[in-house]
């Protein structure tokens, strides 16, 4: 098993040049400048460190960052055309460090119930009532007994029946228009249920969702994060639905819009599709070895690294949706499953094309260094960079219709028996929306997260 060192950049400091007289802030820069040396994936683009320091600017923070920007690290996905400004290795002050850090490795929490809902529909496309698609299995919903395709029928005596659209979209959008103490009336298995109340408490998303697309598993995953829902994070997440599903033959991947995260999450949940000794992917990586000192090397990811035992998604089939928003863990994850598992059926469009990825670490001063130090290939030594992921049934991005119809055909082609669900999956984003989960202005949605050297 691999184990995954969090290479501090203080390693690196006392590694400086010997008689060079540093003193104040000046000290931030010196040692980012060492920072960048020892992981920076293009070496030749770093100048020496007098150019940087002669720079005119009033604030040594801004300072720093513009060292990192002389890098021009930009990407903006395979085949763009137009001015890029996604920045891949940057700098950020001490003040935003905490903030950038919880964003990185966790998912939002919001003050909620915990569970997801949508409208179901009449016959002349007025609204019934809401559905629950999705509990949160740490939540408020979950402790009072809520469960996944129940139809809520009042809420503390309000009904929740043949409601206006607008009055549907608050409800499935917005929390508001519950009680902080609500007890939610269900129709479950064709019976009237009365819950206990449920109190709303701070809440954290999970990655991880489960539905079913006419009897076939539907997986989505959101993103791969340090801690969700779940404190073990979006690996556990997946292995407890892969437990979930146990004894299926055919399973729906839906990482459409799915922006990456953490390599070792990512990696892990490969393993779990693939034969045992399977070698998943290689990354060709910088980093400082403190005897060694600035090296570049090759390691490989194998599924035994994480598994002792045959991973609990091998014996099925698997159908993988993405989107020209599918990018970097999402796209090394497909790759190592492609590669190892050629019978997969991937749909959708051509994904984004990331295939490198970054370190992160607090600096002398207390500011975020974020440096792309590796670059990931197949088994074969080919990449998915720049170039995507390229599905085997392509789709119009948008055509919802073709897509669920594709993956039926696929679904069907590997033996999945024709079974009509009781709540038909969507396939639009799930989960929806919600007022408290948009991003701030400044998050950057095409961050990468820990991507630390992995030693023996």
């Amino acid at each position: 098993m691999r184990i995954v060192l969090l290479f501090c950049g203080f390693l690196i400091f006392a590694c400086g040049n010997v008689g060079m007289e540093i003193s104040g802030d000046e000290q931030e820069l010196y040692q980012n400048h060492l920072l960048l040396k020892a992981y920076f994936f293009h070496p030749e683009r770093i100048k020496e460190y007098e150019e940087y320091k002669s720079m005119k600017v009033d604030s040594m923070y801004k300072k720093v960052d513009l060292m990192y920007e002389s890098l021009e690290d930009y990407f903006c996905g395979a085949n763009f055309t137009g001015v890029c400004q996604s920045r891949y290795t940057f700098y950020l002050p001490p003040e935003e460090y905490d903030d950038r850090v919880g964003e990185i490795e966790n998912t939002k929490r919001y003050y909620s119930f915990g569970f997801e809902r949508r409208a179901i529909l009449n016959d002349d496309e007025s609204v019934d009532t809401l559905i629950v698609s999705a509990v949160y299995p740490i939540s408020p919903a979950a402790s009072a007994g809520l469960r996944k395709k129940d139809r809520l029928l009042s809420a503390n005596g309000i009904s929740l029946t043949n409601l206006t659209d607008e009055e549907a979209v608050a409800y499935v959008k917005n929390d508001d228009p519950f009680d902080n103490s609500t007890v939610f009336e269900v129709l479950r298995d064709g019976k009237i249920e009365t819950l206990k109340a449920m109190q709303k408490g701070e809440v954290q998303k999970p990655t991880v969702y489960l539905d079913s697309l006419e009897g076939v598993p539907l997986i989505r995953i959101t993103e791969y994060k340090v801690n969700t829902n779940n404190p073990k994070g979006t690996y556990t997440e997946f292995r407890n639905v892969l437990q979930e599903i146990k004894g299926a033959k055919v399973a729906i991947m839906d990482l459409r819009g799915n922006p990456g995260g953490n390599i070792g999450h990512c990696t892990a949940m490969a393993a779990e599709l693939v034969p045992l000794k399977s070698e998943l992917v290689y990354d060709v990586q910088h980093y400082r070895d403190r005897k060694r000192g600035n090296v570049i090397e090759t390691s490989h990811d194998y599924a035994s690294d994480f598994l002792k035992q045959e991973g609990l998604g091998v014996n099925i089939k698997w159908i993988i949706l993405m989107s020209r928003g599918s990018a970097s863990c999402s796209e090394r994850f497909t790759a190592a499953v492609k590669y190892n598992r050629p019978e997969t059926v991937v749909i959708g469009q051509t994904s984004y094309g990331k295939g490198v990825g970054q370190i992160y670490t607090k600096t002398y001063m207390g500011g975020l260094a974020y440096i792309t130090c590796l670059q990931t290939y197949y088994p074969d030594g080919t990449t998915f960079h720049n170039i995507g992921i390229i599905p085997d049934i392509q789709t119009e991005a948008g055509d919802i219709d073709a897509l669920r119809e594709e993956a039926i055909k696929a679904a069907r082609g590997f033996g999945a028996a024709a079974k009509p669900s009781t709540m038909p999956a969507s396939l639009e984003s799930l989960p929806p929306e919600r007022l408290a989960d948009k991003w701030e202005p400044a998050a950057n949605k095409r961050i990468e997260f820990p991507l630390f050297h992995q030693g023996e």
